[in-house]
């Protein structure tokens, strides 16, 4: 069962609220250094000296950016910055966004901690591989800080919206926190404490699995940290530490928004168009959409329309080329090839996906990236305008125009016990870092 219970919330100070959206961050893995800075300079209680706070030369065991980020912690707890609710409740998070075609949407949900426990044990489910260094990372940030600054994203089922309906009239009132972040998307927060109708939530999840759509490296993490804690002589019957803070929706919400992650690669030497063709007319059938007249944004059109109109099918990519004069169409010739060019290692609910097909037939075979080394070459942006932008001005050498996967093969992947490619989804908007704070005991 899925183990769900309040918690003392910690959040800025509400007379912080006309400066709130200047204090918060996306989750730190969507952060580049230069977003980073920025955040250093847009004001000094910022939530990124926490959630990413810098390194310099100096920096030793005892001095680093881990332990920087907990004094931090410290001082704006002592201060009032930071401000621990004696009262344990369940938040209630609402993102209101703009949708790349132009179109608002709006998705809400609760934040609460959630059991930590292996994979499927207690009913909690990835979808997604993870990295070595950014589990690394978090885990030394986690046993400094004790604490989590951003909410896991998790997905639940509830068609009849029993955890929505019971907080629906709370979203009619003045919201404790309001604010707007750097994309435009505006974030509201409720608090709780009604201890029956959180009861009622708590047994609802009881018989509900969770599947994580975004903070995979995160809660790894906290496996690894509670792994430590049940190791140490200090363990309690109910330690919070076992707990990890999740933002929790569900399935069916129509504001659930999932984008693709467009690949943009960079630094590959040799890149050789001619002979990358040739490979990938192997398994594709490949059709040229050529500049009209020296109009890319009129080819752009027709290749973004013909990549949607297929995406029930599955095993189409736009392929754009740095100073080419044609975009192209990758279509896979035939899904039965991929039993025999991917293996029956991977799953077929996981080999048959845009993005298993993309990594293994275009990226490994065509393009030879090796998939260990794969990172240092792929870069990753939810925007197809973006990843045309960066390739037409030379920033990067190819992109590859990808479909969004859907819930529902993000679903099946994971009931199976089947872990999709790093960076298959990109749900959006993405979560702030700084509105909604759990605190271990102790660490004030």
């Amino acid at each position: 069962m899925a183990l769900i219970r309040p918690f003392n919330i910690t959040h800025y100070d509400t007379s912080l609220n006309g400066v709130l959206n200047k204090l918060i961050t996306p989750p730190y893995d969507v952060i580049s250094s230069e977003e980073q800075e920025l955040f250093y300079m847009s004001h000094p209680l910022n939530i990124i000296r926490l959630v990413l706070g810098k390194e310099y030369s100096s920096d030793s065991e005892t001095d680093n950016r881990y332990t920087r980020a907990a004094e931090t912690l410290r001082q704006w707890l002592r201060q009032g910055v930071l401000i621990c609710d004696k009262k344990p409740g369940v938040a209630v998070y609402q993102m209101s966004f703009q949708l790349p075609d132009g179109g608002m949407q709006t998705i809400d949900g609760i934040v609460a901690l959630v059991k930590v426990d292996d994979y499927g044990r207690g009913k909690v489910l990835p979808h997604e591989k993870t990295y070595k260094g950014p589990k690394e990372d978090q885990l030394k940030l986690l046993r400094a800080c004790r604490s989590n600054f951003t909410p896991i994203h998790g997905l639940f089922e509830d068609d009849s919206n029993v955890i929505s309906t019971g907080y629906a009239d709370l979203l009619e009132t003045y919201p404790l926190q309001e604010t707007e972040d750097a994309q435009g998307s505006m974030h509201r927060i409720w608090i709780i404490h009604d201890e029956l109708l959180i009861s009622r939530m708590t047994d609802f999840m009881k018989d509900k699995s969770i599947f994580i759509a975004d903070g995979h490296h995160r809660y790894e993490t906290a496996r690894s940290y509670k792994e430590e804690l049940e190791c140490s002589k200090s363990r309690t019957a109910d330690d919070s530490r076992e707990f990890v803070m999740m933002y929790l929706t569900a399935m069916n919400h129509p504001g659930l928004t999932i984008l693709p992650a467009h690949r943009m690669i960079r630094g590959l030497d040799p890149f050789d168009l001619t002979e990358i063709l040739e490979k990938l007319s192997q398994s594709f059938e490949i059709e040229n959409v050529c500049y009209w007249n020296g109009n890319k944004g009129e080819s752009v059109r027709v290749m973004l329309e013909r990549l949607e109109a297929g995406a029930t099918t599955g095993g189409q990519f736009g392929f754009v080329v740095h100073g080419d004069e044609c975009l192209r169409l990758l279509r896979l010739k035939d899904f039965s090839i991929l039993d025999h060019l991917i293996g029956q290692s991977i799953p077929k609910s996981v080999r048959t996906l845009d993005v298993t097909i993309l990594g293994e037939l275009v990226l490994s075979r065509a393009l030879g990236i090796d998939k260990m080394s794969g990172e240092s070459y792929v870069e990753y942006t939810p925007l197809a305008q973006d990843a045309l932008k960066r390739v037409f001005e030379g920033q990067v050498q190819a992109s590859f125009i990808l479909n969004p996967t859907r819930v529902d093969q993000m679903r099946a992947a994971a009931e199976l016990g089947h872990k999709l490619p790093h960076k298959s989804t990109y749900f959006y908007p993405k979560l702030s870092s700084g509105l909604i704070l759990n605190v271990f005991d102790g660490l004030q």
